[in-house]
């Protein structure tokens, strides 16, 4: 923005300040606070409305029982279903994946070492791409990133992927 925007801009605060300090000082109307000593109108229920309040609590919890009782019947059925589809997925994934996977990554001139943390978490060699990048920045290491193309492996550790991207190629 320029100068005379900034300006104008201020004296526009300045001015709706002013007009509502004017409101505050001559127009508002302030209510009187009630003094400790006068009695401020409470209000007890009767005795049909207490009787109503005990019905709608009692219909209340048992819905909420009917609820969780839905809800853990459905949760021992989905976790008998997930047990023997992870168990098959896990015979499929073992006779499948290699013990040792190894990618490329590809960090350009500018970028920061979020972006190598992001492509180790896509390709699986990683956990947590923000874990990653929190040990970069705790050890100063994520200034010492350098641009290139690097190849790491699954077997290497949170140091040893550190090393690798600091090498320049």
């Amino acid at each position: 923005m320029s100068k005379p925007a900034l300006r104008y801009l201020a004296i526009g605060f300045l001015v709706s300040a002013i007009v509502l300090a004017g409101y505050r000082l001559f127009l508002y109307d302030v209510q009187p606070i009630a003094s400790e000593n006068e009695k401020t109108e409470e209000t007890v229920p009767t005795k049909e409305e207490i009787s109503y309040k005990e019905k709608y609590e009692a219909l209340l919890a048992d819905k909420e029982v009917a609820d969780l009782e839905k809800e853990t019947e459905t949760s021992e059925t989905a976790d008998v279903e997930e047990a023997t589809s992870e168990s098959a997925e896990n015979a499929e994934s073992e006779s499948s994946e290699p013990s040792e996977k190894k990618i490329t990554v590809i960090i350009n001139d500018g970028d920061p070492s979020s972006v190598a943390s992001q492509q180790l978490e896509e390709q699986g060699l990683i956990d947590d791409a923000f874990d990653f990048d929190g040990f970069l920045e705790d050890n100063s290491y994520a200034a010492l990133i350098r641009p290139g193309s690097y190849e790491v492996s699954s077997e290497m550790d949170y140091n040893e992927l550190a090393s690798v991207l600091m090498d320049n190629n």
